[in-house]
């Protein structure tokens, strides 16, 4: 191990790389400076947009609006998380003077590890921290970018499911995710056997391609994680496809879905972007 990843699991990296759930090892966990009262001074320092909490009990179904509480400092949260039945997410951790190096090399390692496949769809790379309560529970949801999430401290039970099922998660529902629903994607309880179970403890990691729905059940200690999101390129062009598929649902139609009509999908991009650059120029004009 040259670096913070085992260089013999990268053929495992590159062969699953977006495709599977797999899950690999690292030495994150080793570094010091995860320490809470290290976390509860870095939150501290961070810009209000880049700190998201939520205090009180969460359901698996129940969306990000859970647990909304103003009243009390997000420092103070995560200094009491072990009693807290919260969840803080630390966003932008990478421009830190303290953690940014840190999450930089994480970022840097992770893809020269899974090799050019990202490295050439690359787009942007950037670390969320996660801290949370024993037995707290992340809801539901998917993201737009591929996700590698690194285990530090804690033990907890990650479950992905396959984005590419049809079944599970749906055109409409990838529309409305890309019209701006960050809860567009529905759990459902009777599909919760297809997941692919993780049992992440300090120095296991998990990789989540981009759109596979996923949740967290937290263990009986506080639970710290890295997770590492990966913008590509590749799915820039999709995500417009649903976006504009999105409206034209909205607005009693029956769009095509992305790939089922390559010249359907470059009109749509074409006009999403132009309207783009349409609104654009009108703000740099107005007076």
């Amino acid at each position: 191990m040259s670096g913070l990843f085992q260089d013999d699991q990268k053929l495992i990296f590159a062969a699953n790389y977006n495709r599977a759930c797999f899950m690999f090892d690292h030495v994150l966990h080793l570094n010091p400076i995860f320490d809470l009262d290290n976390l509860a001074t870095l939150t501290a320092r961070l810009p209000p947009d880049s700190v998201y909490s939520s205090v009180g009990t969460a359901e698996v179904g129940g969306g990000w609006n859970q647990g909304q509480d103003r009243r009390r400092s997000v420092p103070d949260i995560v200094r009491s998380i072990a009693d807290a039945n919260a969840l803080v997410m630390l966003k932008s951790v990478d421009r830190d003077p303290e953690f940014g190096p840190v999450f930089r090399q994480v970022v840097t390692e992770l893809a020269t590890q899974v090799g050019e496949q990202l490295i050439q769809d690359l787009d942007h790379g950037r670390a969320t921290l996660l801290i949370s309560s024993p037995h707290r529970v992340t809801a539901y949801h998917i993201d737009a970018e591929v996700n590698y999430l690194l285990q530090i401290r804690g033990q907890k039970m990650f479950y992905v499911f396959d984005g590419r099922d049809r079944t599970l998660l749906t055109h409409a529902e990838l529309e409305a995710f890309y019209g701006g629903d960050s809860n567009a994607a529905r759990y459902r309880d009777d599909r919760q056997d297809s997941a692919t179970a993780c049992a992440m403890v300090p120095g296991k990691g998990a990789h989540v391609p981009v759109n596979a729905p996923h949740w967290v059940r937290n263990g009986d200690s506080v639970s710290v994680s890295l997770s590492v999101n990966f913008d590509l390129r590749s799915n820039r062009r999709v995500s417009t496809v649903y976006r504009v598929n999105h409206r034209l649902r909205r607005a009693g139609l029956s769009p095509v879905a992305p790939g089922v009509s390559p010249w359907r999908d470059k009109l749509k991009v074409a006009a999403f972007d132009g309207a783009a650059r349409a609104r654009q120029l009108s703000r740099t004009l107005r007076p």
